[in-house]
């Protein structure tokens, strides 16, 4: 018995060593695709170009994703983390308290973020000639964002916090000004500096006295 449970133990630890070892490596790809994507943009990105600055094979890639579409999306959900956890949290806390917290993180995830900057950058060259970038970029950062900040309004109005709006329907009108502060971050900044935190102290104010 002891025999076979050193072995198990054995084939355990073997196992998670090449769990580590296959994260780890995706990691490495992930990173080196964004450095690719980010200096020289979605169309003129090559796998044989992310494999070399991974310090990989080109065929590895293709272990881990089947195209560069997919590869695209990977990097995305690496660079936003602003979804990670906020719908499960709707039902913990205040409707306002919900909402400070999502909107501090959007800011902190996504305004402040270079990296997200470079990936809307691209967006904004590029998807027009490959308008999947753009969905990808809806499916996994808008369209989750969006539902947790309804789950929150929904919240609010259920515990009377909150006055049933058109922002129910129409949730781009809280993180609206949260979209502003990050194209002027992108577009602006350099000549004319937005102070992001008094700039996030003013959203927070404005939208929850219209909701209140």
């Amino acid at each position: 018995m002891r025999t076979f449970n050193s072995r198990q133990a054995m084939i355990t630890q073997s196992s998670l060593r090449r769990q580590e070892q296959k994260l780890h490596r995706q990691e490495e790809i992930l990173k080196a695709a964004f450095d690719v994507f980010a200096a020289h943009g979605y169309e003129a990105t090559r796998i044989e170009e992310v494999a070399k600055k991974a310090g990989i094979a080109k065929g590895t890639i293709y272990l881990y994703f089947r195209d560069k579409d997919h590869l695209f999306r990977a990097v995305v959900n690496s660079v936003v983390q602003i979804r990670s956890g906020t719908p499960s949290e709707s039902s913990q806390g205040t409707g306002q308290q919900l909402l400070r917290g999502l909107l501090s993180r959007m800011y902190a995830h996504v305004v402040r973020s270079d990296k997200v900057r470079s990936i809307v950058r691209m967006l904004v060259a590029e998807s027009g000639r490959f308008p999947q970038l753009a969905e990808i970029y809806h499916q996994e950062v808008i369209a989750p964002g969006l539902k947790a900040v309804q789950q929150v309004l929904m919240k609010g109005v259920e515990n009377g916090e909150f006055r049933k709006t058109k922002a129910l329907d129409f949730p781009q009108l809280i993180i609206g000004p949260a979209l502003v502060a990050m194209l002027w971050q992108l577009l602006f900044a350099k000549r004319h500096p937005l102070d992001v935190d008094a700039y996030l102290k003013a959203h927070l104010e404005f939208v929850l006295s219209s909701l209140g």
